[in-house]
């Protein structure tokens, strides 16, 4: 079961969705659902339960109860062991994290943070709070509320790495460090420094996680027979072989042995409102 929301103008500051997603114990030896870097940072409130992720690189097991995690760098496993496990989410903007804990974002990628680590206890007991509301819609409209509070003591003022990233999402990734750095007058060294500190990934990792996830959204749209000539073409990648190596990359497979039917969460979750480009459509 997988709900997800878009959060309001106001929270729209921070956050990039809200989701709820619920998993029954799976069969011992299974390798678990296969997720993908969603270009988003992640506030996880388990509701029950606990998931397990393999595959980040500096971290395997169980996730804490409440964690923040930054950006994720290569598809990971997430499985559940014993009993059920219900997770809330908040999905945040590729700077919140730095934003937040005014800590470089590169701490927390591929890495979930227990929140009593970087978190004042305030915040720990409407954390709570959200997890004991008894439905979405309720832990949404809390979660809101507890965004509102936290914006009024952040400066949102747009940095040189947020007009990078608007120009990332609106060429889909397809734009290279170099284009970045002469569209806004700045040297490749500093604005690589500038994204580790503020989004924990080099400009060129955020792109290119960019245009993989806006390519495989149109793949597995695209059924059995994907146009891979045109896509390729359309996503500006070099060849057809270097889109496999991306894709294996990201997904742990080459596209023709990948098929979205054995992944019944990523399936979900690329269904409707794909999770893998939400963060391209925040407001500005």
């Amino acid at each position: 079961m997988y709900h997800s929301s878009l959060p309001s103008e106001a929270a729209s500051g921070l956050v990039t969705f809200f989701y709820q997603m619920k998993m029954a114990p799976m069969i011992t030896g299974e390798l678990g659902e296969l997720l993908m870097p969603s270009g988003t940072g992640i506030l996880g409130i388990h509701l029950q339960g606990r998931y397990q992720v393999n595959g980040f690189y500096s971290y395997d097991g169980p996730l804490p109860e409440y964690y923040l995690v930054g950006q994720q760098t290569r598809s990971y496993r997430l499985k559940v062991e014993n009993e059920e496990a219900d997770i809330f989410g908040i999905a945040i903007r590729p700077t919140a994290i730095w934003r937040l804990t005014k800590r470089p974002a590169i701490q927390f990628t591929d890495r979930p943070t227990p929140l009593e680590e970087v978190f004042a206890e305030a915040w720990l007991d409407t954390i709570k709070q959200i997890a004991e509301k008894p439905s979405f819609e309720k832990r949404v409209e809390k979660a809101e509320e507890f965004i509102s509070e936290i914006l009024s003591d952040l400066d949102l003022s747009k940095t040189l790495v947020d007009y990078a990233l608007e120009l990332i999402f609106e060429k889909k990734g397809c734009i290279s460090t170099r284009e970045l750095c002469k569209e806004l007058h700045v040297s490749e060294r500093h604005l690589q420094h500038l994204f580790r500190q503020q989004v924990g990934l080099s400009p060129l990792q955020y792109a290119r996680i960019t245009r993989f996830n806006s390519i495989f959204v149109e793949f597995t749209r695209a059924g059995e027979s994907p146009d891979l000539p045109f896509l390729t073409s359309f996503f500006n990648y070099y060849d057809i072989s270097h889109f496999f190596k991306d894709f294996k990359a990201y997904s742990g497979e080459s596209p023709s042995q990948f098929h979205l039917e054995r992944f019944s969460l990523l399936k979900e979750l690329v269904a409707n409102q794909p999770y893998l480009t939400q963060v391209q459509n925040i407001r500005k």
